[in-house]
């Protein structure tokens, strides 16, 4: 579809000089943003499909969720637990769920994302086929982690074995060999981290993905319990014993970091390893409050991630935004660089850094992907209109989000998903697997 977005009120390129273009026209065509100019002049020089009117409009690259797991929309709400507990809980949880189950839960949450402007997921999760199928209706841009087992979280050494290392990564690279078709589908391996996942498997996993061209994402400094363990077995932090194994580098994405130390986050921007912060989730489950901004002052290259909906319980990116500048604020006293457009740009280019290198992901610029986000200014929690950002962020959020666009589709118009019938049918199908689904 060739789409000419009209006369934008205001365009939040988030390029490398994060100009704001005011009364702007884009036009988009093969699944990128072809050109940005004048409307008078891409009338002329193009035919579009379809012509959207975006003058009391605000423009922003589709936001990128850094982290999450899409199965767990089945569980919001279910478990008001410390994070050890919750884990037990969830992994109980989990055996009990079919294609079908896996598939719905997917299907909501990327619906329910997407309707709040995330456009891009990170998502990490162990039955593929089904969110893979799951994306393509949708039509979401998904980077998949095949998540990795191969140890026993709850024994009490934390290495009991349950799986052999080379087997799960072998089995792995099979599914993203078979499944990877469209370059809206992207995989990565997904060692789950330690302890569920043994040093012996988090080595072969990253060995084997770069041997393949494939991105690494795990969980890291979660909870104080998996560095205490760590610790105690190997005589290093989990950041310590991941640098010993080989496995950082900037092809890895480690989610949450909220205990990490100092000398954890000079390991980490050593080896240029990107990190997902995910502020809501690390607070509800009691874990604490990541050093975000201590990371993002060693050069780290930090993004945003709802965490699954059984621990958020929101897919609201907008909100993890909010909640990442009041809690660093919190824990580090005022700053003013822990602002709007810092959060802005941990939503948007920096997990998009985080995923593509070639730096076509989370921006507005000719040659980028043309994964975009409208927003209504005219909103009473968008006024007064002098400060865009800081509305959109502190006060507008995620109900101000009235078109999106993912490569160059048209998904969402005037707040609603198009295809209408895929969302009722997801609604549908969404209710009766919770129903059928037992939680005692």
């Amino acid at each position: 579809m060739n789409i000419l977005i009209e006369n934008a009120g205001i365009v939040f390129t988030q390029n490398d000089k994060r100009e704001v273009l005011r009364d702007t026209s884009i036009y988009i065509s093969g699944g990128i943003i072809k050109e940005i100019g004048k409307s008078s002049l891409l009338k002329e020089k193009y035919t579009p499909d379809l012509v959207l009117d975006a003058s009391k409009m605000a423009v922003l690259p589709g936001l990128v969720n850094l982290h999450t797991h899409s199965v767990q929309v089945l569980l919001r709400g279910r478990f008001d637990e410390p994070l050890m507990n919750w884990l037990r809980l969830v992994d109980l949880e989990y055996e009990k769920l079919d294609d079908s189950d896996v598939g719905a839960a997917a299907r909501l949450t990327f619906i329910e994302g997407l309707l709040c402007g995330t456009t891009t997921f990170l998502d990490m999760e162990g039955n593929i086929e089904p969110i893979v199928s799951a994306a393509r209706e949708v039509g979401i841009r998904l980077y998949e982690a095949i998540a990795l087992v191969d140890t026993a979280e709850t024994g009490v050494s934390g290495f009991t074995r349950v799986a052999d290392p080379e087997e799960e990564v072998k089995k792995a690279l099979k599914v993203a060999r078979e499944n990877m078709v469209t370059g809206q589908l992207n995989f990565l391996l997904g060692p789950v981290g330690f302890p569920s996942s043994s040093p012996e498997l988090l080595r072969i996993a990253s060995e084997e993905a770069r041997k393949n061209g494939l991105k690494l994402h795990a969980h890291l400094s979660e909870s104080v319990v998996n560095e205490e363990l760590s610790r105690k077995m190997f005589g290093l932090s989990e950041t310590g014993m991941l640098e010993k194994i080989g496995f950082l580098g900037p092809d890895v994405i480690v989610a949450h970091g909220v205990n990490l130390d100092p000398i954890d986050i000079q390991v980490l921007a050593k080896h240029g390893v990107n990190v997902a912060h995910c502020p809501t989730s690390n607070a509800k489950l009691g874990n604490g409050i990541a050093p975000a901004l201590k990371m993002i002052n060693q050069g780290l290259n930090v993004g945003l991630g709802t965490d699954g909906a059984a621990s958020n319980d929101s897919l609201d990116l907008f909100s993890d935004m909010k909640t990442f500048i009041l809690m660093q604020r919190a824990r580090e006293g005022f700053d003013r660089r822990v602002n709007a457009q810092l959060a802005l740009d941990m939503a948007t280019r920096n997990g998009g850094l985080a995923l593509d290198s070639s730096g076509k992901l989370g921006v507005i610029s000719p040659g980028a992907y043309a994964d975009l986000v409208l927003v209504d200014l005219a909103l009473p929690s968008m006024l007064p209109s002098e400060k865009v950002l800081d509305n959109l962020v502190f006060s507008g959020g995620c109900r101000a989000v009235r078109h999106v666009i993912v490569n160059g589709e048209l998904l969402v118009y005037d707040g609603r998903l198009r295809n209408e019938e895929l969302y009722r049918r997801a609604l549908e199908e969404f209710n009766e697997v919770a129903k059928r689904v037992s939680y005692k």
